[in-house]
């Protein structure tokens, strides 16, 4: 009779039990049903590891990102910290930190890569280009100064998220100095590099993994709540895999956010993953022509709409895609073409209507709330009495500032708030999007809210089919130059939104 010794079904010590099986010369047939049964059992139980719930704050979560530089002129912790107050009275929930770790000083100019060059910095500090995982580059301060900066998120009631930036590093990344096969090499062992110049890491290596996960370990241990991992779908699933096991085992809430596009990642790893179609798809809309891929390029907005809804029924059921109108790469790579900086501020709100009430992890990016219309980078010049790209703050003192905030604090109460924003499904309503207009109805339970927003400059006229219209009496949660009428028909003017609850 076969013995087989106790299992914990984690998918862990099946290949070790395959392996004893072999070595005692059992391979018949009935041996190898076993295996197989026992293989497959593991991956299902894999598969319902992987569909844990999300940690509840998520649900109704708004994710601010913090770049160091931009933030504050001094662009230090000590300076960033007296802005969370700020953040926390716009609705924040997360702050997401850019990297913020030693960045590699290597003035070879090969190694940079072309928006460094094309920066006119002519400085080879890049945040993304890193020589130290674990060490604080001392531009923006030191230990004490990030353990200050977490405490006093941590004391207004905000998670801290930390940016991973594991598919390539600096040519002097401290790691090659610790793992000697720490770098990839091509068939002549050349070292390899990516289209931004930068050396990439060897995931085969089990120092390379062990040492990136200790690291993650490391910063938990420090105060970090979760990762945004940084082209995270360009280094392999089954490191992350290994990567959000081990690091649940300390933190078992522990939030991983894939900047990327394949939704597999959220099946075993991932909590969210970053929606490039939409976000750039409604970007678009209001700025024709901004920078951006993974987006649909042809058709009509109706048709690119179409191919959206086909990528999110991609994901398991769900799923959070974190929606964004700005981040570090699209603030720098707009320039002149920003969104606040070209159109008026209520066009923006349009866009922020749609990005917060729709199902997903709404993404605030430095200034977003104040309408901030300054250039902005992520390279500075090295000489600080140097001009620097950083947020306007002054455009919280003007009328247009002042609206974007108080709908920020508004839509973030909304989430909050309304379990129908948070866990509620989404149904889709096209009948709008021939002419620019993005709706969908949330519900949840006997709550359903029809939500609508004009991403053009012509007022928009159309009636849902699915027959969806107001009570009576049924004031707006949220309008602007829009409204949903008794007989069903929603009109919104240039820019214009409504969000109403629905009888």
């Amino acid at each position: 009779m076969l013995q087989i010794p106790p299992l914990q079904f984690d998918g862990r010590n099946v290949g070790g039990l395959t392996r004893r099986m072999r070595r005692a010369g059992r391979s018949s047939p009935r041996y190898r049903f076993v295996i197989a049964a026992l293989a497959a059992f593991a991956v299902a139980m894999s598969a319902m590891a992987a569909n844990r719930p999300l940690p509840e704050y998520l649900k109704s979560a708004v994710v601010y990102q913090v770049v160091l530089r931009n933030i504050t002129a001094e662009g230090t912790f000590s300076a960033a910290e007296k802005k969370l107050e700020h953040i926390r009275d716009a609705g924040v929930d997360v702050v997401y930190l850019t990297p913020f770790v030693e960045m590699d000083r290597d003035a070879d100019i090969s190694g940079w890569s072309r928006r460094q060059k094309e920066s006119g910095c002519n400085s080879p500090l890049n945040p993304y280009r890193i020589e130290n995982y674990d060490k604080i580059d001392a531009e923006y301060g030191g230990d004490a100064d990030f353990d200050s900066f977490c405490a006093k998120a941590h004391a207004l009631g905000m998670k801290v998220f930390l940016d991973l930036v594991y598919c390539h590093c600096g040519p002097n990344n401290v790691i090659k100095d610790i793992v000697p096969d720490a770098i990839q090499r091509d068939a002549n062992g050349n070292l390899r590099k990516n289209n931004y110049n930068f050396l990439l890491l060897d995931f085969a290596s089990k120092d390379v993994r062990k040492y990136l996960i200790d690291s993650m370990l490391n910063w938990i241990r420090r105060g970090c709540d979760g990762f945004r991992c940084d082209i995270g779908y360009r280094v392999p699933l089954e490191f992350w895999e290994e990567a959000a096991r081990k690091c649940r085992e300390v933190k078992p809430d522990l939030v991983l956010i894939n900047e990327g596009y394949p939704t597999e990642y959220l099946k075993t790893a991932f909590d969210s993953c970053y929606n490039f179609p939409w976000s750039f798809t409604i970007r678009r809309m209001i700025v024709p022509g901004t920078p951006g891929g993974k987006s649909p390029k042809k058709g009509t907005f109706a048709d690119k709409m179409a191919v959206i809804r086909k990528y999110e029924a991609t994901a398991p059921e769900n799923s959070l895609f974190l929606c964004f109108m700005d981040n570090h790469d699209t603030a720098m790579s707009d320039k002149e073409r920003r969104f606040d900086r070209l159109k008026p501020v209520e066009a923006g709100n349009a866009g922020f209507v749609l990005t917060f009430l729709r199902r997903g992890l709404p993404l605030v990016f430095n200034g977003n709330e104040i309408a901030d219309n300054a250039l902005s980078s992520i390279f500075m010049p090295d000489d600080r009495t140097l001009p620097r790209k950083t947020v306007n703050w002054g455009r919280a003192a003007t009328p247009e500032g002042q609206k974007r905030l108080a709908l920020i604090r508004s839509l973030a109460k909304l989430r909050h708030e309304m379990p129908v924003f948070a866990e509620g499904t989404q149904e889709w309503v096209t009948d709008g999007e021939g002419q620019g207009a993005v709706a969908f109805l949330r519900r949840i339970g006997d709550t359903a809210v029809f939500v609508a927003a004009n991403l053009t400059d012509k007022p928009v006229c159309f009636k849902p089919s699915c027959g969806f219209r107001a009570a009576a009496d049924g004031a707006a949660l949220l309008s602007e130059d829009g409204a949903l009428s008794e007989d069903g028909e929603c009109r919104l003017g240039p820019w214009g939104y409504v969000v109403q609850p629905l009888p």
